[in-house]
């Protein structure tokens, strides 16, 4: 579609969640604006996204968007982005996340917006069965339908979608590498920014000693991440290593009620000594985290793109991750980390290579900088969004 420049261009952003517009598209508003566009974003209200919008020259409108099903909260939401369409003129949706991607694209197309576009952030259907899995892959095709343009956040999705037709290969595009957005990796992710005063206190209030062996998690506390594996994993390694006490299982996240971990496996995480638990961190601190990891791990069943691969690793943490869609694009194997099965077994083996060869943490560590600067920079990201709402 060639989009008309000489008038104004009202871009309407549709997310879930607010603190996935801050973080996932982050300063890709202020760069569209920047470039001529006048963006709106529709999200679930929170306490920040006011200020954010502000300071971004976005014109919000908050409307609840519920990740479960929810009908008469559902409708609501639908006349609401309908109206919204109609009254700001919107020449282009771009809708992500599975609840704000039905009830905006399905808007955008009754409304005759004439640009229609989608991001897949990952393969939901991929760890359901039965029914559940035939009815989301039903709307993911109607979704696509009603769509112009499908941006995929990594070749792995657009590879299960093609697999299940889903749609066109033609439909599909791609930010560069990968990615929704890219990352920071001068201001933020940047070991070089890092101060060491700040963070001899942060691992003392984390109960990091030097020499620990730090092994790091960040993600939802849920079965699909790989977290009692990961957790299993970590009890082999100390009964094989009973005598050291410098092993230590850093996880960042809390539980969810869909998906859930175990209760015993939620108190192991609460309760074992050598198991450091932060249920929640600011976006803009969690570099500061990440730079406490020795390897980061990744045993995920699904992803749409491993983010926090790429954060970690622009910090030169290297990377064990599993082979599932997602995680599967997010490194260079043996370059910046190594591929593991997601069982117990294989974790602890991966987890001990890296243990054992500092050398090869290290080497890895600074590789993934230098990759990741070169491919997953929002700098180099974002210019192939303008492509995609031009194209």
């Amino acid at each position: 579609m060639n989009t008309n420049k000489s008038k104004a261009h009202n871009i309407l952003e549709i997310i879930n969640l607010a603190s996935s517009a801050r973080n996932f598209i982050g300063g890709q508003f202020m760069y569209l604006r920047q470039n001529g566009y006048d963006m709106h974003l529709i999200c679930s209200p929170d306490d920040m996204i006011q200020d954010y919008a502000t300071q971004n020259q976005i014109k919000y409108h908050p409307v609840q968007l519920v990740r479960t099903l929810s009908p008469w909260s559902d409708i609501k939401a639908f006349v609401a982005i309908c109206k919204y369409i109609r009254r700001n003129n919107i020449d282009t949706v771009i809708a992500h996340q599975a609840k704000a991607r039905l009830l905006g694209t399905m808007a955008a197309f009754l409304m005759r917006v004439p640009n229609r576009i989608i991001f897949a952030h990952g393969v939901l259907f991929e760890t359901l069965n039965g029914g559940k899995r035939i009815f989301v892959i039903l709307m993911d095709k109607i979704v696509a339908m009603m769509a112009h343009k499908t941006v995929c956040v990594s070749k792995s999705v657009a590879n299960i979608r093609q697999k299940y037709r889903i749609e066109s290969s033609a439909q599909e595009y791609f930010l560069g590498a990968g990615t929704c957005g890219g990352i920071d990796t001068v201001n933020r992710f940047n070991p070089d920014r890092l101060i060491d005063s700040e963070q001899d206190v942060l691992k003392k209030k984390l109960g990091i000693k030097d020499g620990d062996f730090v092994i790091g998690f960040c993600g939802r506390l849920v079965r699909d991440k790989g977290v009692a594996e990961l957790v299993d994993a970590f009890k082999l390694l100390k009964q094989k290593y009973s005598d050291g006490n410098n092993l230590k299982l850093f996880i960042i996240g809390s539980s969810e009620s869909r998906d859930s971990i175990s209760v015993g496996l939620r108190k192991y995480i609460d309760t074992c000594n050598d198991v450091i638990h932060v249920e929640r961190v600011e976006y803009t601190e969690i570099h500061k985290y990440f730079a406490l990891f020795s390897i980061m791990v990744l045993p995920s069943y699904r992803e749409g793109f491993g983010m926090v691969t790429i954060e970690c690793g622009a910090m030169e943490v290297p990377a064990i991750v599993s082979k599932s869609t997602g995680c599967i694009d997010s490194i260079i194997e043996d370059k910046t980390g190594v591929y593991c099965e997601i069982t117990p077994e294989s974790i602890a083996d991966k987890i001990e290579l890296m243990l054992k060869n500092g050398e090869i943490r290290t080497s890895m560590g600074r590789y993934s900088r230098s990759w990741i600067c070169e491919n997953f920079d929002s700098s180099v990201v974002w210019p192939h969004i303008i492509n995609v709402i031009e194209a």
